[in-house]
């Protein structure tokens, strides 16, 4: 069944107008081209149309206040805690040459990348004196990475 700007999945009525006029767009054309299951199609569309409102600029919050939404689109930079010179230990920001800041206990460390990482949706590694993994944890509200032993 085709859906319009009028009559649309309940699933998309906290979407913003632009989001939710985008995600029946891509909805219906995703009936006309797959045999994928409705409930299957909706999803799609909804994280398409997010997808590209996030991509233009967009907002893709709810207005609505009973919306519980915890979609993030945005992954921040992921911070590192590793081993550095004598006995000491730095939060490195991925991708940089330079360490972010040097702590003399590892406890420190690992305070502050989970403090910068938790503000911008980032990961957090720990590793071992040895530069071996000691955990990943992600920060992002959707998905939560596996903690190593």
């Amino acid at each position: 069944m085709p859906w319009t700007n009028r009559s649309y999945p309940p699933s998309m009525k906290n979407l913003p107008k632009k989001v939710r006029e985008k995600a029946v767009e891509i909805a219906n054309a995703l009936l006309d081209e797959t045999r994928m299951d409705e409930g299957i199609i909706i999803a799609t569309a909804i994280s398409r149309a997010k997808d590209w409102a996030a991509n233009r600029g967009i907002d893709t919050r709810s207005t609505s206040s009973d919306s519980r939404s915890t979609d993030v689109k945005q992954h921040g930079t992921d911070r590192y805690v590793i081993p550095y010179k004598q006995d000491s230990w730095a939060v490195k920001t991925e991708g940089s040459k330079k360490v972010e800041k040097v702590f003399k206990k590892k406890e420190e460390a690992v305070k502050l990348g989970r403090k910068k990482a938790q503000s911008s949706n980032a990961s957090l590694t720990v590793q071992t004196k040895k530069g071996k993994v000691q955990s990943r944890t992600s920060y992002n509200p959707n998905k939560r990475a596996r903690k190593s032993p």
